[in-house]
């Protein structure tokens, strides 16, 4: 837990022996409530990470939310910890994580107090900030602001008053815009402002389970489109990384409020897919006009994608001084798709593309 925690909140990590920075954003990785525990695209997925860990020497993953499907935990002792996280993924990386809404299904306090009882899993406040400084010179520095957007809007179904079919079904429909404590969304969203207020990244994240924007089933996020996206368009936020939707989705936003700072736009990331896929693009009508620049998968029927019997993604990230890569691959580990943009100390320029690499 020391290592981890030095990149905490107030504290920086520093890697000077290293000039680029390589981490993974995966998202959903919860598994199943019942025997085996783990999907078949969470096996592929996982397999697949093991093997980028090993040859690219990634330093950390972060975690979108669903840690633990379909409600969460008991406890800190609960053997689905094990079962669906510990058992499943052999890599010794710090796990960053957050918490979706199945999380605040169960017990969240357990799945942050269970950060002292692992070494990977590290979670240790609802909310809370990661920063890490690279380079030969410590000059590169990137923060994560980790968010919870089910305190900040709340719960997408009211889990006592729901069956378990419904639960699995049914909160497609729902765009949670109630926080249930709205002082603690309040106090939350003074803390994500006063942070990217503070901040003086080079490259300026922010993690959350819901999406802003997103086409598949649950769509965009009303209440972050109010609450939240204004503070990212102001401060000038390199990208916004969800999950939620189990999907790979790379979205381009003009944001509307503009200071001398900011860039001509914003990146949201959607990466939710690491245990099971939803082909869905219900909502493709209900995101900014031509801002769609990825999508996985693509659309066919499968009646059990939601148990987990679908290939899967994730995102591999490569910072360095002068840009940033991002890789879209499936649960085979094979890339479909990247993008490359610049820190935000430089003018931002972006070059996307499916398949191949800029620097080839």
């Amino acid at each position: 837990m020391l290592e981890r925690s030095r990149c905490i909140n107030d504290s920086v990590c520093c890697r000077t022996d290293v000039n680029t920075l390589k981490f993974l954003f995966v998202g959903d990785t919860g598994g199943l409530p019942i025997y085996p525990y783990v999907t078949y695209a969470q096996k592929k997925v996982a397999k697949a990470l093991a093997k980028i860990n090993y040859e690219r020497k990634t330093e950390f993953l972060i975690s979108t939310g669903d840690n633990i499907y379909y409600t969460g935990v008991d406890d800190d002792n609960d053997q689905r910890f094990e079962s669906s996280f510990e058992d499943v993924y052999n890599s010794n990386k710090p796990w960053y994580f957050i918490a979706g809404n199945h999380d605040h299904f169960g017990n969240i306090s357990a799945q942050v107090s269970y950060t002292s009882k692992s070494r990977r899993w590290t979670f240790p406040s609802l909310y809370y900030k990661i920063s890490y400084k690279f380079g030969a010179n410590n000059n590169t520095l990137v923060e994560f602001l980790m968010i919870d957007t089910i305190v900040l809007c709340g719960n997408t179904r009211d889990i006592e008053s729901a069956g378990f079919l419904k639960m699995l079904f049914a909160d497609v429909f729902l765009d949670p815009n109630n926080p249930k404590n709205p002082a603690a969304a309040h106090a939350q969203l003074q803390w994500i402002e006063q942070q990217l207020k503070q901040s003086k990244a080079d490259y300026l994240f922010v993690v959350g389970h819901y999406p802003v924007y997103s086409i598949a089933s649950h769509g965009p996020s009303s209440c972050l489109i109010k609450k939240l996206k204004p503070l990212l368009e102001r401060y000038n936020v390199t990208a916004y990384i969800a999950g939620h939707d189990h999907t790979l989705q790379h979205i381009i936003d003009k944001p509307e409020v503009k200071n001398q700072t900011s860039s001509s736009i914003m990146h949201y990331i959607v990466t939710g897919a690491a245990s099971r896929t939803d082909t869905s693009t219900k909502h493709k009508n209900d995101i900014p006009f031509s801002s769609l620049k990825f999508h996985y998968p693509k659309s066919f029927f499968n009646l059990f994608s939601q148990f987990g019997f679908s290939s899967g993604g994730f995102v591999y990230a490569a910072l360095n001084s002068d840009h940033g890569l991002f890789q879209f691959y499936d649960g085979s580990g094979s890339q479909m798709y990247h993008f490359v943009l610049q820190p935000l100390t430089k003018e931002l320029q972006v070059f996307s593309k499916a398949n191949g690499s800029p620097f080839s």
